[in-house]
């Protein structure tokens, strides 16, 4: 049986799924920025889909959810993320 995929970070495994990352999931996973599963959590899929955003963007790529990204995606979407 093979282990689960190691997340990156390890306090967001204690505290459980984020609300604010399963909505940048799904507008990524939408929009075709990578096969995301939303979880809520910030995986390895997640980071990487963020940061192909971020440089499309010509966004700072750090990987991580921020509120320019949250900003920026919601006026891609025409609505807000959270």
């Amino acid at each position: 049986m093979p282990l689960p995929p190691r997340r990156n970070d390890p306090i967001a495994d204690l505290i459980g799924p984020s609300p604010r990352i399963l909505a940048v999931q799904r507008v990524l996973s939408e929009f075709g920025y990578g096969q995301i599963k939303p979880s809520g959590m910030l995986d390895d899929a997640t980071s990487a889909a963020i940061e192909k955003f971020e440089r499309e963007h010509n966004l700072p790529v750090s990987g991580r959810v921020s509120a320019k990204l949250v900003t920026q995606l919601g006026a891609m979407t025409g609505r807000p993320v959270e």
